[in-house]
């Protein structure tokens, strides 16, 4: 009889494991659009390296948290957005619904916070509302796990990783309308080792704005990410920059 009831409470524990749900944490994605030109009065030579930390960027994000980064240089036509199902599916991502509060009042972040579970990832887009300018994402400030850090667009080759890649916008829209882009070619491109990326889809109509997709991996404490984005007028032989090799992974 002790052995049954040793099976029969091992049993029950086991059930009450399952039964409990993880617990969720509490995420919150801050993201500012600024004109390319208020980033250099931060950033020194050796923080433009891809990649690079450093106490400038620290205090250009210090003036975003305070409510003081000039007006002038603040973009308000970009907007922060959760993603469609579409989205969600093609980058192998949970949908998230959640409420986001654009900058305004004092406020220089456009803000989302949303509950979730560690180890999923999710995807949030910022796209224009029109055919504003400047029209090209130069550069982008992200911190997640770690410091804030600057990065530029690379559009990437076989072999190759960075926080931030890029590709034509239409060739996103193509594959992500059949739910292959992440599989088949973002997820051996961009690194998530701090917990968040972006995927630039650069517009070939120079007359309307580039699109971005940031992608958060969930951590396993509550976290604040930030996205910085820097947009600049294209110049007319512009190329955005690449590893050596065919410019999309085939």
């Amino acid at each position: 009889m002790d052995t049954l009831r040793r099976l029969v409470l091992a049993s029950l524990l086991v059930s009450a494991v399952v039964a409990t749900p993880a617990r969720a944490v509490e995420y919150r994605l801050e993201v500012a659009n600024l004109r390319e030109s208020a980033l250099y009065p931060y950033a020194k030579t050796a923080e433009l390296s891809d990649g690079a930390s450093g106490p400038g960027l620290d205090r250009l994000e210090a003036s975003l948290d305070q409510g003081a980064m000039p007006h002038a240089v603040l973009l308000h036509d970009r907007t922060l957005r959760w993603s469609s199902e579409t989205v969600a599916r093609a980058y192998g991502t949970v949908r998230v619904l959640a409420e986001i509060k654009p900058a305004g009042e004092g406020k220089r972040w456009d803000e989302v916070r949303w509950e979730g579970q560690p180890g999923e990832r999710s995807v949030w887009m910022v796209l224009p509302s029109g055919s504003g300018r400047p029209q090209q994402l130069h550069r982008i400030l992200l911190k997640g796990e770690g410091p804030m850090r600057q990065f530029m667009p690379f559009v990437p080759v076989r072999g190759s990783l960075s926080a931030v890649v890029k590709y034509p916008l239409n060739f996103l829209w193509f594959h992500q309308e059949r739910g292959q882009i992440w599989d088949r070619y973002v997820s051996g491109s961009l690194d998530l080792g701090q917990g968040l990326g972006a995927v630039v889809g650069e517009n070939v109509n120079q007359f309307f704005p580039d699109e971005v997709y940031l992608i958060v991996r969930h951590a396993a404490q509550p976290t604040t990410y930030k996205a910085v984005l820097f947009w600049r007028e294209p110049g007319v032989n512009f190329e955005a920059p690449q590893s050596p090799g065919n410019p999309i992974p085939r």
